[in-house]
């Protein structure tokens, strides 16, 4: 018998939308929130970010990424 899979239960209020906050790449605390320790951006069923604020998230931490304010890859 194959392990029941449980979901991770995250609030549906996005905190973007709520505080009313535009993302930026240059902002590294905000976007590292949302990147996993292996430095994989984390999805929306986990995060609790509504569609449209996970589509410039992700935009955000591929800009970063590129102007090395992140790591592509963390903890290999």
């Amino acid at each position: 018998m194959l392990p029941v899979k449980r979901k991770i239960r995250v609030p549906k209020n996005c905190q973007f939308c709520k505080e009313r906050v535009r993302l930026h790449f240059t902002e590294v605390a905000t976007l590292s929130r949302y990147i996993s320790d292996r430095g994989r951006i984390i999805g929306r069923d986990r995060s609790g970010v509504c569609a449209k604020h996970q589509r410039g998230l992700s935009i955000a931490v591929k800009r970063a990424r590129h102007l090395a304010l992140l790591p592509f890859v963390s903890g290999l």
